[in-house]
């Protein structure tokens, strides 16, 4: 049904909704230690862990990249209302995913998450890894994890599910953010466009995207 103006009522809802979705975002990000107080790992050999930004950077950066990917999500009209347990499962998978890749020292993780780069993007893996350190959720970052997790046996791994408790998550919680993924994309493949192209304008919006 068209509204006064032309546009769709489902189109001006998710306008007005958006706001108040991604309030709740940042409201979660800031309770959770691992984004907002935690520094990613340095993976060089002999150093000791030093933080890749100051704590306000840090924050920013990491809560602004939760927020583009679910502001994505949104966009592609496939987010259940704000404040169902559904909404909430979602955004704790996006933050939790994102602070277990940051912040695990779990060789299982650790190997996972480099081997998803380097089979998805090839010469380029190291490039986005890194970027992903400084920045948190990419679209290259997030399609190499989606795309790794899905691999037969991939979840079968010695020590992945263990490291993923941690941060108290698990498959059910990936598989969530991988439907999301695929619907996501047929949605915005409808509209002419990518998943990429539709997460890179969402993240320059939101906080810590002039750092990236």
């Amino acid at each position: 049904m068209l509204g006064p103006s032309g546009t769709s009522q489902g189109t001006v809802f998710r306008r007005a909704h958006r706001p108040h979705l991604l309030v709740t975002a940042l409201s979660l990000a800031l309770l959770v230690p691992a984004i907002a107080l935690g520094q990613p790992w340095n993976d060089k050999p002999g150093s000791t862990m030093q933080p890749v930004a100051q704590p306000s950077r840090t924050s920013s950066v990491y809560i602004g990249s939760v927020m583009a990917l679910l502001a994505t999500f949104e966009d592609a009209g496939i987010l259940p209302p704000e404040g169902t347990p559904q909404a909430n499962g979602i955004i704790k998978a996006v933050i939790q995913f994102q602070s277990a890749f940051l912040k695990s020292h779990h060789p299982a993780i650790r190997q996972f998450f480099t081997d998803a780069h380097r089979v998805k993007l090839g010469p380029r893996a190291e490039e986005v890894e890194t970027a992903f350190r400084r920045s948190g959720w990419s679209a290259d970052t997030f399609d190499a994890v989606m795309a790794a997790g899905q691999t037969d046996n991939a979840w079968n791994t010695e020590g992945l599910s263990e490291g993923f408790r941690e941060f108290n998550i698990g498959k059910p919680d990936f598989d969530i953010l991988a439907r999301l993924y695929e619907q996501s994309r047929a949605a915005f493949s409808t509209q002419g466009k990518t998943f990429q192209e539709a997460y890179t304008q969402r993240r320059r919006e939101m906080p810590g995207a002039k750092s990236e």
